[in-house]
């Protein structure tokens, strides 16, 4: 009797039988978990697993070589040598190399050209990185990894924690904008509390109107341990019982540098700070 099977369903039990393979190879040589993946298409799994085992095995075998080696070596001048119009030409030169070469450099912040330029050659090139290279893959650097912008993060953990209180809902997720240890209408409150109380401010309120909010100074300690930020804040409410009311003034709030990250540690908020106990 000749056997009938169909040749679609062997084809996609060999798929099955060779993703199975692949799941256990990245399992015992790479320590990777793959059963997340069973939800795909066989055919479109097998393919995804190829490309990650072959992904994982050239990381496996990567030498480490300089950011300058991994672009080719190229001629460049220095930028003492350049003036203010050379700077930005031969700044576009670089990031056109690096690009063509898998490489790029990004910047939260705005810099001038001689700044960025002087940075990728004296620093950048000499950074170390994985010698991985494949179609489309590109090894992104961040300025502010090697050079912090304090002011720039002080800023912006402000005006986060600002917006958490009276435009959403504060939940876990902004919890870590806070120190373990608070400084808040002359008492120190930890962490838990502070998180309690602003959750019980907001559901006093049926909605909130972030009318102003804007960072008018930051200092920083030359030590770069602590910081202090005011901003002026203005804000319409409307109580569950229907009052409406305004909260206006100065924000102040302290800041605490541990670990490379500003957690808050003291502040004054306009209506929020007088009731904590």
């Amino acid at each position: 009797m000749k056997d009938h099977k169909d040749p679609h369903l062997n084809h996609q039990d060999d798929l099955q039988a060779e993703n199975n393979l692949l799941k256990v190879k990245l399992q015992l040589e790479h320590g990777m978990q793959m059963d997340h993946t069973t939800e795909l298409d066989p055919q479109l799994e097998n393919q995804w697993l190829k490309s990650v085992y072959a992904f994982e095995q050239q990381f496996k075998h990567a030498g480490r070589l300089s950011v300058y080696e991994y672009i080719g070596r190229p001629a460049f001048r220095r930028w003492d040598s350049l003036t203010s119009e050379e700077v930005g030409k031969e700044l576009q030169k670089i990031h056109v190399i690096m690009e063509n070469n898998g490489v790029q450099l990004d910047c939260i912040c705005q810099y001038e050209d001689a700044v960025i330029y002087k940075f990728i050659t004296e620093e950048l090139f000499q950074h170390e990185m994985d010698d991985m290279r494949g179609c489309g893959m590109t090894s992104h650097f961040i300025y502010e990894e090697f050079h912090p912008n304090h002011d720039h993060d002080l800023r912006n953990q402000t005006n986060r924690f600002v917006r958490a209180i009276f435009t959403s809902s504060w939940g876990e997720f902004d919890e870590v904008l806070l120190a373990q240890k608070v400084s808040c209408s002359g008492e120190d409150h930890d962490r838990a509390h502070i998180s309690a109380f602003i959750k019980t401010f907001q559901e006093a309120h049926a909605s909130f109107r972030l009318r102003q909010s804007y960072v008018t100074d930051v200092v920083i300690d030359p030590s770069l341990i602590n910081a202090n930020v005011n901003m002026s804040l203005s804000v319409t409410a409307k109580m569950k019982q229907g009052d409406r009311i305004r909260y206006e003034g100065v924000c102040s709030l302290h800041f605490y540098r541990e670990h490379d990250y500003w957690s808050i540690s003291g502040f004054h908020i306009p209506g929020l700070t007088r009731d904590i106990r």
